[in-house]
Formats: structure tokens, C-alpha cells, sequence
């Protein structure tokens, strides 16, 4: 027979529990931002998925893992985009690790990133190891930290994703933590040892504001080098712009303007710490748009480049080590690995543009964008609309 519950308990009871059944909350109404614009969605399909199903076919990595480094924002857009494009249909498993600050209990956003990696560790072609790990990225940049460690418990990778909603050379607040030059560096140096191809994809800022003056200097200095030292690189930069015949001095800063000196530079500082690391690399594709939705110039960037390993051999100062078939100098690995680049800057992606001008792949970008955004919990009745308001207004600004 049960026990009697006394009065006093069953106010101790009602103060605990309340008053009757409560109803679930009405579920909040979450906002776009300018990551769900359609041609974020342009650039998942166009340069992440094509460049990543490109790799899978090309290391036979049906039945087996695609490990991926990432900073995934707290709706973890691009790893869902990634295992429902290229792994699920290829029966590869997708293991990645993420870091986000927003994993710490004192950040507004933990429990929307947490539901968001509950669902999606949950898919059918998510390792069961995968991580979103609760640390600042550029964190990686200083030797044997925690951060650092935790990389090279996963490395290699088969690709990295820095996407970032500022600027990768951007003005560093005095906080002792390392820059993303630095982090950068050293998960390239964990990647020294990877037998596979793997990719490196950046989206950053290169608007003025968003890139420290002395960075900015540095960069021009390293694509006027590359210019002057490497006649090949010097014949694809005249020929993409037009500047065949000329006999005068070629001053680079002169002759392109901020963002494609930004383009010139970053990537020739990526080329060479490659090099230099034993990494051959291959630009693949610069694809650029804009922050806003009003007129003006394209301030973000996304490049796409694929290394291989070249094991490189450190000489021996003290002139023992005797080489034979010694590899080429460099500087001459510098050299080739450059000679498109001009080209491919100048001949990058517009994407706003390009979706303005094709009707069908602004709809094909919709759509998608649309169905990754319902199934990370949005309301995609209104995804359309939202879009298309934004659309109306860019048009009347021009």
C-alpha cells in the first residue's frame, strides 16, 4: 500500500514542479544570415564538394574515411553539406574535427551547436569519432598546446577548411594567441606526412579593413618577387593582363587592384611555405563575392588548392651526404607551382555576378541552400522569400 503524501510534501512538490502540465515552449524563430545567402551555397557545390569529390575519386576512398578539419559555424553547414553530397554516395565515412569557441558551457550558442552536431553525428556516414572541439583555431599555431596536440592526434588530413568570417590577415588583438599564418603553418607541418593528396581551402576577408598594413606590405612584396625572379610567372601575369609588349618595369601593386594583390600574395606565401615543407601544390580555383547584398566591390575570397606530398632533402652543411638525381632547387619549385596563378586570379568566379546572370543556377543554388537549411532546423517557407528580398533590393541599388 502506497504512503499517504502529506500536505507540507505536497507543497514542497508543487513548489519543485509547478502547477500542472506546462506546454513546450513555441519553437524560436531563427534568423538567416549572410552564410545562408545563395552563393555561399554556389561555393559548397561549385569549389568544396566538386574539389572533395575530385580527391575521393582519386584515392579510391569508397569504403574507407575522409578526414576533415574544419570551422564549422554552430549549424555545421559545411560537414552536412560534405556527407550528404560526396560521402553518402560514395559509402565513405566523413570524420571530422571542428573547432568552434561556442563548444564552451558560458557561450549563448552552445546548446544551437550542440543540437546541431547531435543530429548530425548521428548520420549514417559520420565516423562516431568526429569532433567539434571547444578552442580558438589559431590556437593550433603554438607548438605542443593542447590545440596543437589534438590536431596531430587526427593528422593528415584529406582536407582543411579554414572558413572564416573575417579576415585570415587581419589586425591581431594582443591576446598571446597566434596568428592563422601560424596555425596555418603548423597543420601544414603535421600534413608533411601524409603519403595522400590532400586539399586546403580558405574563405577570408580581404577588404582594407580587413587586413593588417603590415601583412598587406608583405603580401605585395611576395607577388612582386615571384614576379620578377620567375619568367613564367611574369608571361602569365602580362598575358591575363594585357599587358603583352610592354617593355616597362612591371610594378605589380600598379597594375591590379587591393583584393587581387591580396589574391597574388596569399597564395604565393602558401606556395612557398609548401615548398619548403615538402608539399607540391596546385591552385585550383579563386572564387570571390560580397558581404553585403548592395553594390560594390567583392570583399571575400574562397581558393581552392590541392597538395601532394614532394619530400623534400635537407641538405647537409657539412657537405657528406651525396646525392644523386639531386631535385630541383626551390626556388624552382616555387617557380612552377606559381606560373597559373596570375591567370587564375584574374579569371576567378565572380559568383554574385555569375548568379545574377544565370536564372537557372540561382534557382539550383536556392533550392539546395534551402534543404541543408531545413534540415539544420530553419524554416525553409521562408528561406525564398528572404532570399528574394534581399535580390529586389541589391537590383534597385545598382
Amino acid at each position: 500500500m502506497a504512503e499517504e503524501v502529506t500536505s507540507s510534501e505536497e507543497d514542497d512538490l508543487r513548489a519543485l514542479l509547478g502547477e500542472g502540465p506546462v506546454p513546450f515552449p513555441a519553437k524560436a524563430e531563427r534568423g538567416f544570415k549572410p552564410w545562408h545567402r545563395p552563393r555561399k551555397q554556389y561555393v559548397r557545390d561549385a569549389q568544396w564538394s566538386r574539389e572533395i569529390g575530385i580527391l575521393a575519386r582519386d584515392l579510391r576512398l569508397s569504403g574507407n574515411e575522409f578526414r576533415y578539419l574544419t570551422l564549422p559555424g554552430n549549424d555545421l553547414l559545411d560537414i552536412r553539406h560534405i556527407a550528404e553530397t560526396v560521402c553518402s554516395p560514395r559509402q565513405v565515412k566523413l570524420r571530422y574535427l571542428g573547432f568552434n569557441t561556442a563548444v564552451t558551457s558560458q557561450d549563448a550558442q552552445q546548446p544551437e551547436l550542440k543540437s546541431a552536431e547531435f543530429s548530425v553525428i548521428r548520420m549514417d556516414c559520420i565516423h562516431s569519432d568526429s569532433e567539434v572541439y571547444s578552442a580558438d583555431f589559431r590556437a593550433v599555431g603554438q607548438s605542443r598546446s593542447p590545440e596543437w596536440h589534438r590536431v596531430k592526434r587526427d593528422a593528415p588530413f584529406h582536407a582543411i577548411n579554414i572558413d572564416l568570417c573575417g579576415g585570415f590577415a587581419g589586425v591581431e588583438k594582443s591576446s598571446g594567441v597566434p596568428n592563422y599564418f601560424a596555425a596555418l603553418q603548423a597543420i601544414l607541418q603535421h600534413q608533411m606526412h601524409s603519403d595522400e593528396d590532400f586539399l586546403l581551402f580558405i574563405t577570408t576577408r580581404m577588404d582594407d579593413d580587413s587586413v593588417d598594413d603590415t601583412a598587406k606590405e608583405t603580401l605585395v612584396q611576395l607577388a612582386q618577387q615571384i614576379h620578377d625572379t620567375c619568367r613564367a610567372y611574369a608571361s602569365d601575369f602580362a598575358a591575363a593582363w594585357g599587358l603583352q609588349g610592354s617593355s616597362s618595369p612591371i610594378r605589380v601593386a600598379d597594375l591590379v587592384d587591393t583584393s587581387e594583390a591580396f589574391m597574388l600574395g596569399l597564395t604565393q606565401w602558401i606556395i612557398s611555405r609548401g615548398v619548403q615543407l615538402g608539399l607540391k601544390a596546385s591552385v585550383r580555383s579563386f572564387m570571390t563575392y560580397r558581404t553585403g547584398h548592395g553594390a560594390g566591390d567583392d570583399d571575400i575570397v574562397s581558393l581552392a588548392i590541392r597538395f601532394k606530398p614532394d619530400p623534400v632533402i635537407q641538405p647537409d652543411p657539412h657537405g657528406l651526404v651525396r646525392v644523386v638525381n639531386p631535385p630541383p632547387a626551390p626556388a624552382d619549385k616555387i617557380c612552377a607551382q606559381s606560373r597559373t596563378v596570375p591567370r587564375r586570379v584574374n579569371n576567378r568566379a565572380r559568383v554574385d555576378e555569375l548568379l545574377r546572370s544565370q536564372a537557372e543556377e540561382f534557382e539550383k543554388c536556392i533550392q539546395a541552400s534551402s534543404k541543408l537549411l531545413s534540415a539544420a532546423g530553419y524554416d525553409a517557407s521562408r528561406y525564398r522569400d528572404w532570399v528574394m528580398q534581399e535580390y529586389d533590393e541589391s537590383k534597385a541599388a545598382q
